[in-house]
């Protein structure tokens, strides 16, 4: 091969590797400065939560309990007070008078009225039994019931300071009781009525001061 040739073909060559080079550089150049596009990574979708079951006494709003000692839908109770002239049923009223019921029966079940005589008997106006202060006090239970034939109502000793405004000593009644034989408006805002005679007002019409008391016998109670 003549030199002229051997020149050329070398510079063929070059020119070949040269274009190579700047196609590689390009491509280089290119790859580096593209933007970098984050690609998300998949939207998962979260499992759809389900609410906490609420059972239905959870749900469901609590009423109030009743107060501690409370009776709801109190009725009556009812004795026999048997006596030397006969019998005489009375309905007593523990809800509108608890604490003067109560100490009634408590003195009833003890038969502490057995063999006790009416010591006051005025005609037209009470009987009445008992042995004063022989037991402590009980509060005054001012109610709707008035004194009238038949009314139940507990006795108490006149007022200590001699007040003319007052026909008793407020709050002092303690086992005294009388049964009314008739209408007493002057005595309604004085003294507790705690029951009402139902059979038997003739017994108490014809009642004297030496008949006695045999029992009270409790035929029914709420207590």
């Amino acid at each position: 091969m003549s030199r002229h040739r051997v020149c050329w073909a070398v510079a063929l060559v070059a020119v070949w590797l040269m274009a190579m080079g700047c196609e590689k550089k390009e491509v280089a150049e290119t790859a580096s400065t593209a933007p970098v596009v984050a690609t998300p990574a998949p939207v998962i979708p979260a499992a759809t939560a389900k609410a906490p079951e609420v059972s239905k006494a959870a749900s469901e709003s609590k009423k109030p309990a009743p107060a501690e000692g409370e009776k709801s839908g109190k009725g009556t109770s009812k004795v026999i007070i048997e006596t030397t002239k006969g019998d005489i049923e009375v309905t007593l009223f523990p809800k509108e008078a608890p604490k003067t019921v109560e100490r009634f029966l408590t003195l009833a079940k003890e038969g502490y009225y057995n063999d006790m005589v009416w010591h006051r008997v005025v005609p037209g106006f009470v009987i009445q039994t008992g042995l004063g202060a022989s037991k402590p006090p009980i509060p005054d239970e001012a109610n709707e019931h008035k004194h009238q034939a038949g009314s139940l109502a507990m006795a108490k000793p006149g007022p200590r300071n001699g007040d003319p405004a007052r026909l008793s000593e407020p709050n002092s009644a303690t086992t005294q009781f009388y049964i009314a034989m008739d209408k007493a408006p002057h005595l309604d805002a004085e003294f507790t009525v705690f029951g009402q005679v139902e059979k038997g007002m003739e017994v108490v019409g014809k009642t004297t001061p030496e008949d006695k008391i045999k029992t009270i016998k409790i035929v029914a109670s709420d207590g």
